[in-house]
């Protein structure tokens, strides 16, 4: 029998732009074959669509747990270092009855790949957390 995962995984995201310089990011993410959406909206500009990206992936997060967690944006960056790109994000969140300040990065080589890249920094920071109030499917 195989042990069950107990992160979420990235599955997808998908980035639609608008005339009026708006952006909307869905992200899918996946537990124990169940698939769960969130969905965001920012300005398309580089640091809109990240935003949008961690955004999205947040709301699909705290989805997963059946609003048990609670998480709050508080920023998401991304910096240029050596020859490729880091994203950072910080949450603050709420489970249970403590308080918790949230750090996650994750890294890519080319800009096209950063709001995948957010999406990922967010699951970094707030998995530890999510593995104890995910919802089994």
């Amino acid at each position: 029998m195989e042990p069950q995962r107990q992160r979420l995984r990235f599955e997808e995201l998908v980035h639609d732009s608008a005339p009026d310089g708006r952006c909307r990011v869905t992200v899918r993410l996946e537990w124990c074959g169940q698939t769960i959406d969130g969905v965001a909206e920012g300005v398309e500009t580089h640091q809109g669509r990240l935003r949008a990206s961690a955004e999205a992936t947040l709301q699909a997060a705290s989805a997963a747990t059946a609003n048990r967690a609670r998480f709050e944006m508080v920023g998401v960056k991304a910096v240029r270092a050596f020859d490729g790109w880091v994203v950072i994000v910080r949450v603050n969140g709420n489970a249970g009855e403590r308080a918790y300040r949230l750090l996650g990065s994750a890294s890519c080589e080319d800009e096209a790949r950063l709001s995948n890249t957010a999406a990922l920094a967010l699951l970094d920071a707030t998995n530890r957390l999510l593995e104890r109030y995910v919802q089994a499917p």
